[in-house]
C-alpha cells in the first residue's frame, strides 16, 4: 500500500479560535532548552521556551492521538480474538 496523506485546513480567519480551543483542552506545555543561551558558567541553568510553535503542537498532538487511537483499535481486535471459549462442562454439580 502507498504512503497514504492526510491533510486538514482551517481557514485564516478561524484559526485564532480554532487555536484558542485546541490549546484550551491539550495545553502547549512541553519545553526545551533555549539554543540561544550562552552559558555564564555561574551554574545556572538555560531558560526553558516551548517546544513547539501553536500550529506545530496541534500537528504533533494529533500525530500522537491518531498513534494512540490506531493502537488502542489494534489492541481491542487482539481482545476480541483472544476470547475465552466459555466450557460449561468444565465443572459439574454433583
Amino acid at each position: 500500500m502507498a504512503d497514504q496523506t492526510i491533510a486538514l485546513k482551517i481557514p485564516s480567519e478561524k484559526a485564532p479560535i480554532a487555536l484558542e480551543g485546541y490549546l484550551t483542552i491539550y495545553p502547549n506545555m512541553e519545553t526545551k532548552d533555549d539554543p540561544d543561551w550562552v552559558d555564564p558558567e555561574d551554574g545556572s541553568t538555560a531558560p526553558q521556551i516551548t517546544k513547539y510553535s501553536g500550529k506545530q503542537w496541534i500537528i504533533e498532538k494529533v500525530r500522537r492521538l491518531l498513534i494512540r487511537d490506531i493502537r488502542r483499535g489494534l489492541q481491542m481486535k487482539a481482545n476480541i480474538a483472544a476470547r475465552v471459549v466459555e466450557d460449561d462442562s468444565l465443572v459439574k454439580t454433583i
